[in-house]
């Protein structure tokens, strides 16, 4: 999957987010993408990285993998996209992966400028 711009990012992931869940470390992050008009945000604030693929069963095949991109965002990543996979679900790491090639570090910081 391709980005035009983050307007395009942003219509993307809010789309592929009625399917997919959207993962991130804390409730600013979930904030941010709430703003954004994207559904289905699960924070990993006071969850173990082991307890996720239960938390995901039942409803969802995957997961839209969106940690920050520092080094404990990256440390996060690993850790749960090993988790995920080693239970079968399908990890999407496009949409973080297209943040760090237009330079944004933390996703608490996404703003909509696209937006009046």
């Amino acid at each position: 999957m391709e980005f035009d711009d983050l307007k395009d990012w942003a219509e993307k992931l809010k789309d592929l987010s009625q399917t997919y869940p959207v993962l991130v470390e804390g409730k600013r992050d979930r904030d941010a993408l709430l703003r954004l008009g994207i559904s289905n945000v699960i924070t990993l604030g006071g969850k173990r990285i082991a307890d996720l693929p239960d938390i995901l069963e039942g409803s969802w095949r995957g997961a839209i993998l969106l940690y920050d991109l520092d080094k404990q965002g990256d440390r996060i990543e690993e850790k749960v996209k090993r988790v995920l996979r080693d239970q079968g679900f399908h990890v999407i790491e496009v949409f973080r992966e297209y943040l760090r090639e237009v330079g944004i570090i933390h996703i608490e910081e996404l703003s909509s400028p696209w937006k009046g």
